[in-house]
């Protein structure tokens, strides 16, 4: 009897055969089966998706909670839950949708510090601060490129110190060799149609790139998407040269994923004295976006 593969062979079918036990990705020989069933190379995009693509992700919507709440670092604070509420957030040059916005917002009640930042610890999870989708060929995180925010400080009497204080964000994480300290000033910003109820700004506050070497600085020039607003400045600072850090002596790269702690500073030009109460630091609207306008 004849074997197997001659009879194969005779029918024209010997390369299926032959396929069938394994090409390693190779194209079939001659004879083999049409019908893209060889295997062979698959393509995938080797490319991160547009900014304009990932959505803005939620850090704090003002909402008051056992979880979710403020703590003075240097300062008396007491955080209660107000009616003032941001609305919604204009769409932004460079990045997704904004995520949605709770109803509501902390009015945090604070005394001076006797140093010139007023420092608020926030007491709710943060998210990772890049974007990742796991899907494949996309070959590094995505930079977040900034955290919008809404204010508006109310001084006590006496106020604080002269002059009305510059809103910052602090973000510390990692642990060792990596632990990280990144403070970032946040340039008052506004879009045409945007009137959030409450007196409060809008803020912009740039983030690094994700793995920032400590010793990295930078300002960043910030316009409205809408174009109708001056442009304001923004700058951050990692680990090293940052005046009164939450961490000192850090050196690792700004790897912010989640679990970092998320501080809110108020920064005055002058020392502040701790006789001054009664303030109120009204803030909503935490969020990260991808983009920096």
């Amino acid at each position: 009897m004849r074997s197997v593969l001659a009879r194969l062979a005779l029918s024209g079918l010997v390369g299926i055969a032959l396929a069938g036990c394994g090409g390693n990705g190779v194209a079939f020989p001659t004879g083999a089966s049409p019908n893209n069933s060889g295997g062979g190379p698959v393509n995938v995009s080797t490319q991160n998706p547009p900014g304009s693509t990932i959505p803005g992700v939620l850090i704090d919507g003002g909402v008051v909670s056992a979880t979710d709440t403020y703590t003075g670092i240097n300062t008396t604070a007491a955080d209660a839950q107000s009616a003032a509420d941001a609305g919604t957030d204009p769409a932004t040059e460079g990045s997704g949708p904004p995520p949605a916005d709770p109803i509501g917002s902390h009015a945090i009640t604070f005394t001076g510090s006797g140093e010139s930042i007023v420092t608020f610890l926030f007491s709710g999870a943060t998210p990772n601060l890049f974007w990742n989708s796991g899907l494949p060929g996309q070959i590094q995180p995505v930079d977040f490129g900034a955290i919008v925010l809404y204010s508006v400080v109310t001084p006590g009497a006496p106020a604080p110190a002269a002059g009305t204080p510059k809103m910052a964000i602090e973000l510390t994480g990692g642990s060792g060799a990596t632990t990280y300290d990144m403070r970032s000033t946040c340039g008052p910003l506004a879009d045409a149609g945007a009137a959030p109820t409450g007196g409060l700004t809008r803020f912009v506050c740039a983030l690094p790139p994700y793995a920032a070497a400590a010793g990295s600085s930078a300002s960043v020039t910030l316009k409205a998407a809408s174009g109708t607003t001056a442009a304001v400045t923004t700058s951050y600072t990692v680990d090293t040269n940052i005046p009164g850090p939450r961490i000192a002596d850090t050196t690792g790269s700004f790897t912010p994923g989640s679990g970092s702690k998320l501080y809110v500073e108020l920064v005055y030009g002058s020392v502040t004295t701790a006789a001054s109460t009664g303030n109120v630091l009204g803030l909503d609207y935490l969020y990260a976006e991808a983009g920096t306008h």
